[in-house]
């Protein structure tokens, strides 16, 4: 089990690794308009494909939906309730704990633990996690919030599509489906690559606060797998749908995390640290999830 895991997870790390090569040494990843492609047109199109080449039922889809909102609004709980103690601003500090790396990072990870099918059900809960980035991420770190913002989001829109193909029982030409699954297929080594690139662009100045950023780092991971293997316990889900909720669930901090708090004049340094710290740690736990649990 050790070693397919490990089959499994070495492209992942691999290509995040090129990424970061690349990122220091080139500019090859440089243009904005790369990561506009993927959050654009290759997300919604592997989103798309992924739902309707599997035949997802419309009943399962809004199951994973409602149960991938219970986990974030009860990590947004306990996250909330633990900042307080710790005295920490909810502002910043809340947004990073609550919304994990579903994208770059989970999606990629899903396919690889759990295939086709396991993608599918990655890619309706990241567009959940993408809504509670442009909702609670925002909101929180800007002070206000435009809901028109969602209008704008590929993959949100392409979720209300898929939703709506499938509740009308409409299939996709096999000339366009195989479209899709190209643009898919390219995808899923852009998204790991630009984390790549984006890992090696966070830039970390004060490294006193590296102990508040390392113990926030563990809190995500391990807040976010308690939450869902919670939430399991009471939805009717499948048991890969249960596996993949978990192991997103886990999911690191997303950089969009440290993008917002640079916009919003938030502690990036440590938001950054908690990036750069939580992804071994959520692989680590995913690991060991795999070995005990899943």
């Amino acid at each position: 089990m050790l070693s397919a895991l490990t089959n499994s997870l070495a492209p992942i790390l691999l290509l995040i690794c090129l990424g970061f090569f690349l990122g220091k040494k080139t500019d090859y990843l440089e243009s904005p308009s790369l990561s506009a492609l993927v959050s654009n047109l290759g997300l919604p199109a592997l989103l798309l494909y992924a739902v309707l080449s599997m035949q997802m039922q419309v009943f399962s889809m809004l199951k994973i939906i409602a149960a991938t909102a219970l986990v974030l609004t009860l990590v947004a709980l306990i996250s909330f309730t633990f900042l307080k103690v710790v005295n920490l601003p909810t502002r910043f500090y809340l947004p990073p704990l609550v919304n994990p790396n579903t994208g770059n990072l989970g999606i990629p990870v899903a396919y690889a633990l759990f295939g086709t099918e396991g993608m599918a059900i990655a890619v309706v809960i990241s567009s959940v996690v993408q809504i509670s980035h442009f909702t609670l991420g925002v909101g929180f770190m800007s002070g206000t919030y435009q809901p028109r913002q969602l209008l704008k989001n590929g993959p949100v829109i392409a979720l209300v599509i898929g939703a709506l193909f499938l509740s009308f029982d409409i299939s996709l030409p096999t000339p366009l489906m195989n479209t899709l699954n190209m643009l898919s297929n390219i995808t899923l080594p852009i998204m790991l690559m630009l984390l790549g690139k984006s890992i090696s662009s966070l830039s970390v100045k004060e490294s006193n606060k590296i102990g508040r950023a390392t113990s926030l780092s563990l809190f995500r991971p391990f807040v976010g797998a308690i939450s869902a293997c919670l939430v399991v316990k009471l939805f009717p889900l499948s048991p890969l749908e249960s596996s993949v909720l978990i192991v997103l669930s886990t999911m690191p901090v997303a950089v969009i995390s440290y993008m917002l708090a640079s916009k919003f004049k938030g502690p990036v340094d440590e938001i950054a640290l908690m990036i750069l710290i939580s992804i071994p740690t959520s692989l680590c736990t995913i690991g060991l999830l795999w070995w005990l649990y899943l």
